[in-house]
């Protein structure tokens, strides 16, 4: 008995194909639902947030489903051009259909034809169907993937606006158009809804044909794991679905991150498992889980890039295919492979060695996936938006990319406004941030096309505002060594006065000195005179007292004597 067959049967970050719609479950009764709003409505919407799985529903539920003849009541034969509208949604309206057989696709110049005839009246696509190689009896579906495209270019030019607005008209035009059976069904992020009124007659038709998808139940979410595991040959251990289950809970944005998680949980299992060993938690471990299975996976393909010189181009091609708008939303940006060398400024050669790191087999990071080849004309695109919200890495870059292209669109917009005359060079601080900007950034001039043209005019100016700012400096300098030598001859002034001032004073010192001596001496001599004079007034005082004594002694004497002679009197008497 042959071994089954054992394969991953999880696509990663990219949508299933129509082609997978065997692996494609959980989304039956979705697909149903969309089928019979079709059956009703030539014009259809399917809406929701990014992530919730609208380009997988399409392609993988109902596109099989009206190839297997499941809407009989309109007819069991069906063609259908699948694009997405990017910056000229006409051209790649043509590619579509060229792509879908309707044209030759050996012709070169059947693209630029079929876009004139497009453009040229209101009923351009049933023109273009009625010159196609569309089979009789045999319904159209026209897809237009990711339509929120259609707004981000539009608002760029008033040429884009254009271009958007009869796009528009021709898909609805030819929907109620009864000459051919047209049908439209277009993918759009629910958060560009409001959008949708801003060109005449789309809302109306967007409302009456809207589908907005449901979150999945958890029954939903258990069939989408454990079925395709079962269609691949593994089989999954009921632990490892209730941790998936429960770490994905109901955000609709987890699905392709758990789809990525799956691929490389299955990855893992397939090179490092024991002989009857199921798939189970400690596979779901070695990938990080589900929040970092994908970060870490990413990390691991820049680690194995070649040198730096990869890594630095690596980080420019993402920021080429990825954007950040006014609103912060995380916008994919596909862009043609020839341009893309251009904007990034590498080799070809090492840009398709960077984008087949990220979409070789397992890795589904990049489109196209690794089965295709890169020609100039492939349009590169990331798998999807969540791509920037779950690598870290790469949500830095983005953030980097956006501040980048704000210093540049200031940039040019001054270097326009001082063209007219109206603003002035650039100045510190502006003129280092633009100098540094410039030397990090190194911008080419494709690059710098998609935010405002007139790269070399900006940087022009860039080179003047330098300049400017160098001979003011070279003045400042000029103005700082005048001061210097003022300020140097001053203080030899200041220098010599105050040796004067100092000799002046040494005088002065010797001066004070001797009046102070003298005035010393005088204090001493007017002392010494006070003395003497207290002195002299005290010898003075005793004279007077002295005198006073001898006078008061003479008087006493006489009056001694006087009594003596009446004593002699008396005794001569007697």
């Amino acid at each position: 008995m042959a071994t089954p067959k054992v394969f991953n049967p999880f696509p990663g970050l990219r949508p299933f194909g129509a082609e997978e719609d065997y692996l494609f479950f959980g989304r039956e009764d979705q697909t149903n639902e969309l089928l019979q709003l079709l059956r009703t409505h030539r014009f259809i919407a399917v809406v929701g947030t990014s992530g919730s799985g609208k380009s997988s529903l399409v392609r993988a539920g109902v596109l099989p489903a009206l190839y297997g003849g499941t809407m009989v009541g309109v007819g069991s034969q069906w063609e259908t051009v699948v694009f997405r509208p990017g910056g000229d949604p006409l051209l790649n309206l043509a590619r579509g259909m060229i792509d879908a057989d309707l044209y030759d696709g050996e012709d070169s110049e059947a693209p630029l034809r079929i876009r004139a005839t497009l453009s040229r009246s209101r009923l351009g696509l049933a023109q273009a169907v009625s010159q196609s190689d569309l089979a009789e009896e045999t319904n159209l579906l026209i897809v237009v993937d990711q339509f929120e495209e259609l707004f981000r270019f539009r608002d760029t030019t008033p040429e884009h606006q254009e271009m958007a607005t009869a796009f528009v008209k021709l898909l609805l035009n030819a929907a109620v158009d009864e000459s051919q059976p047209i049908y439209v069904a277009i993918t759009m992020r629910s958060d560009y809804l409001g959008d949708c009124a801003q060109i005449p007659g789309l809302a109306e038709a967007v409302n009456d044909g809207e589908y907005l998808i449901p979150k999945l139940t958890r029954d939903q979410r258990r069939d989408a794991i454990e079925k395709p595991t079962a269609v691949g040959g593994g089989k999954m251990s009921p632990a490892l679905v209730q941790q998936l289950l429960n770490d994905v809970g109901d955000d609709a944005d987890q699905l392709p991150i758990l789809q990525h998680a799956l691929m490389r949980i299955w990855d893992k299992w397939e090179v490092e498992h024991d002989d009857g060993e199921s798939i189970g938690l400690r596979h779901y471990d070695l990938v990080g889980g589900l929040q970092s299975a994908l970060s870490l996976h990413a990390d691991e393909v820049f680690a194995e890039l070649r040198d730096d010189s990869l890594r630095d181009l690596t980080q420019r091609v993402f920021q080429a295919v990825t954007e950040k708008g006014e609103d912060e939303r995380g916008i994919r940006r596909p862009t043609r492979l020839d341009q893309l060398c251009e904007i990034v400024g590498g080799d070809v050669d090492d840009v398709v060695l960077v984008l087949d790191a990220y979409r070789r087999a397992g890795r589904t990071f990049v489109m196209p996936t690794g089965e295709t080849e890169l020609v100039p004309e492939t349009v590169v695109d990331i798998s999807h938006e969540s791509l920037m919200r779950v690598w870290e890495r790469l949500k830095g870059w983005v953030d980097e990319e956006s501040q980048s292209a704000r210093i540049y669109r200031r940039l040019a917009d001054t270097a326009t406004l001082h063209a007219d005359g109206r603003a002035g060079v650039y100045r510190d601080p502006d003129l280092q941030i633009a100098s540094s900007w410039r030397e990090t950034s190194r911008p080419t001039v494709a690059w710098a096309d998609r935010y405002h043209p007139g790269l070399e005019a900006s940087l022009a100016f860039l080179d003047k505002s330098w300049d400017a700012a160098h001979a003011e400096e070279e003045e400042r300098e000029r103005a700082r060594q005048r001061e210097l030598e003022q300020a140097r001859k001053l203080a030899e002034a200041e220098r010599k006065r105050a040796e004067v001032q100092a000799k002046a004073k040494k005088r002065l010192y010797v001066l004070l000195a001797g009046i102070s001596a003298a005035l010393l001496v005088a204090i001493g001599m007017y002392l010494y005179a006070e003395q003497q004079r207290t002195l002299a007034e005290a010898n003075r005082l005793e004279a007077v007292a002295n005198e006073r004594r001898a006078t008061a002694n003479a008087k006493e004497a006489q009056l001694q004597e006087g009594l003596a002679k009446e004593n002699a009197a008396e005794a001569r008497r007697q």
